[in-house]
């Protein structure tokens, strides 16, 4: 008996792609601080390692999870088989390891590091293409774009590139929440606001979102050729666009909504992220690079990826999902972690290390996110997985 119920559950957790993966975004979230109570014998290059594992290895699971449970709609076809999420779940633990263990040449490490992402791409570009879905293609480049940045990270004998000397791969992310974010939080939004009745949702113009993902290409070429002043005022500029955008959705109307609520708190983490990142190349004395790319990876990342992953473990009340109390304290930990990070610096060092402080938010959010997931990893899959429509259906897509 017992058996077969593990049997069963082994078997449902690869009925949508979305369950293994979410679930190991937010466990490699969690793991990631914890490098630094390791011996530094142990993994030279610590701080190296947890940068791209919180881009590559957190962030990396938390797109894939989101573009192949997204596809089925994308592509107007039924879900997406086990085989294929669990190949690209051995994909990802395969590109772990090597990231974690410098014993292959670096061609070999770039390959095994990189070729979850193209996988990927070619299962995004064959299904979107089988369906006539051009509009979606910005998926596989987005994709095959992370796939180059994580094989460019090995280079040089497997070192990377440090964070703070502003390289492009935390504003890559940036651009996915501009887009993924961008449709999902007015979409949801206007849904909520037409099934209430009594309010209207404002306006959207979404090309400021494509002017800011243009702005923000243009900043992050800059930054790395030195050109700060100029790349700085393009991210203050790309701040501004997005804030002009939100100001149509009527976020403060999303109050009477939890769920909704922390989506909009999320979204609004990636302008002021890029605010900070362009005050302080403008004014590093104000606030250091480092300090201010942590906004982009925890505060826009971390509560983008964790707002969004969350959707898919809550439960249902008549239309609205309910935003449970341990998932609400999860998410106001990685807030509070990420400012802690920001401007812990600007606090000194007293009898609480700040820098400590966030660490142990940030892995305490995502354990209790881990706890609240749980029991989204087993039993029928409810479809749509990620929609702005609430209707409960766990027959298809």
């Amino acid at each position: 008996m017992t058996t077969r119920s593990s049997e069963s559950v082994w078997r449902s957790l690869w009925d949508a792609p979305h369950r293994p993966l979410f679930f190991l975004a937010g466990l490699w979230a969690f793991i990631t601080p914890g490098v630094w109570l390791l011996p530094e014998s142990l993994l030279p290059d610590r701080a190296s390692w947890h940068q791209n594992e919180l881009l590559f290895g957190m962030g990396g699971a938390a797109v894939g999870g989101y573009l192949l449970t997204a596809l089925p709609a994308w592509a107007k076809r039924g879900p997406i088989p086990p085989p294929i999420s669990k190949l690209v779940t051995t994909l990802w633990i395969a590109a772990r390891v090597v990231a974690a263990f410098d014993v292959m040449p670096s061609p070999a490490r770039a390959l095994g590091g990189s070729i979850y992402f193209f996988s990927l791409a070619l299962i995004l570009g064959y299904y979107l293409l089988l369906a006539g879905a051009l509009g979606r293609l910005w998926a596989v480049f987005a994709t095959a774009a992370l796939g180059t940045a994580a094989a460019l990270s090995f280079s040089g004998g497997g070192s990377w590139v440090p964070l703070e000397e502003m390289t492009g791969n935390p504003f890559l992310f940036a651009m996915i929440i501009i887009i993924v974010g961008g449709r999902a939080v007015p979409a949801f939004t206007r849904h909520w606001v037409q099934q209430t009745g009594d309010m209207a949702f404002g306006w959207d113009w979404p090309w400021l979102s494509r002017a800011a993902i243009l702005t923000v290409l243009g900043a992050a070429y800059l930054g790395t050729v030195n050109h700060n002043t100029v790349a700085g005022s393009l991210f203050v500029v790309a701040a501004l666009l997005l804030s002009a955008r939100t100001a149509g959705w009527c976020g403060y109307k999303a109050f009477r909504y939890p769920a909704l609520l922390m989506l909009h708190i999320a979204w609004m983490w990636t302008p002021v992220a890029l605010l900070l990142t362009g005050s302080s190349l403008l004014n590093p004395h104000w606030l250091t690079l480092k300090d201010a790319v942590h906004a982009v990876t925890m505060g826009a990342m971390g509560t983008m990826i964790m707002s969004i992953m969350m959707r898919t473990a809550m439960v249902r009340k008549g239309r609205q999902l309910v935003l449970s109390p341990v998932m609400a304290a999860a998410f106001s930990l990685i807030c509070l972690s990420s400012l802690l990070r920001i401007f812990g610096a600007s606090l000194g060092h007293g009898i609480v290390d700040p820098i400590i402080s966030s660490a142990g938010c940030w892995m305490a959010g995502w354990a209790l996110f881990l706890w609240s997931y749980l029991p989204a990893l087993t039993g029928p899959v409810r479809r749509p997985v990620l929609s702005s429509g609430l209707r409960s259906d766990t027959d298809r897509e």
